[in-house]
């Protein structure tokens, strides 16, 4: 049976998430995972960021986030597209991660910050969105499934109990991840397709028809390959040049370009 685009991208993020879990089961790789696979806002890494949304310790925490995420992202990634979806996963874990970091870093001392891991901000990012896109759609306590919620209570529950916890500064949970996620999922499906995603795609389609950047080679041999309409006027002496020889002229085209733009003159 194949899988959908949906399934594809979600098993190959539970995928990514499976191997770092057993890597934190292996005892001689430890210092390694906590050193780069935990964030600490005492050790100045900031790619810890970005690395510690696909870790965790405990299969707890491993489990229930990963059926989350199978069970509550798949929707998402049917509704905004495999791009942009992975991109609104990445920036909403990396947004968690710096909003704890931050608030820990005011509000607790030197000496009694713990480091953070885990999707759990990334996924409360993806249920908020969900609540927002279906109000109607349930949701279940995988403990006690004969009781259901409507997404936007349950949603609502969780923020309300992590706002709680930020206050009172509970220490259970990292809440204001899962604080800060929650409030980037509502924030980006509202308004951040048009105000993020749209522009940057527009500018994306500028890039590609000033500089080619994004223009794939025609797959002809290269004896029938005319290089010359992928590069532009003046360059038919890049046919029969290698591969490497033609991506190093682009790059150089593509430079010049961008040096004028950044000086402030106009592109000729």
């Amino acid at each position: 049976m194949e899988l959908t685009p949906a399934e594809r991208t979600i098993w190959a993020i539970i995928g990514l998430n499976s191997i770092v879990f057993g890597a934190w089961k292996v005892p001689r790789l430890t210092p390694f995972m906590e050193r780069w696979f935990m964030h600490h806002p005492a050790h100045g890494k900031s790619i810890t960021l970005l690395t510690s949304i696909f870790s965790h310790q405990h299969f707890w925490h491993f489990g229930l986030n990963m059926f989350a995420l199978h069970s509550f992202a798949m929707p998402l990634h049917e509704h905004m597209g495999r791009e942009q979806f992975l991109a609104f996963y990445l920036t909403t874990g990396l947004t968690a991660s710096l909003a704890s970091h931050l608030f820990t870093v005011a509000r607790v001392s030197w000496a009694k910050m713990i480091p953070s891991l885990g999707a759990s901000g990334a996924l409360f990012g993806c249920l908020s969105s969900i609540a927002y896109l279906y109000p109607n759609a349930s949701a279940y306590i995988i403990f006690l499934p004969f009781l259901s919620f409507k997404m936007p209570v349950a949603v609502g529950a969780m923020m309300a109990l992590d706002l709680a916890g930020v206050i009172r500064n509970w220490r259970i949970f990292d809440h204001y991840a899962h604080l800060a996620g929650s409030t980037f999922g509502l924030a980006y499906i509202y308004a951040g397709k048009d105000c993020m995603w749209s522009p940057l795609q527009q500018k994306a389609i500028e890039l590609n028809k000033d500089t080619y950047l994004f223009g794939k080679l025609n797959s002809k041999s290269p004896a029938q390959t005319d290089v010359t309409g992928s590069l532009g006027n003046g360059n038919a002496d890049m046919e029969g040049r290698s591969a490497k020889e033609i991506a190093v002229a682009r790059y150089n085209k593509i430079k010049a370009w961008w040096d004028i733009k950044r000086s402030g003159g106009d592109r000729e």
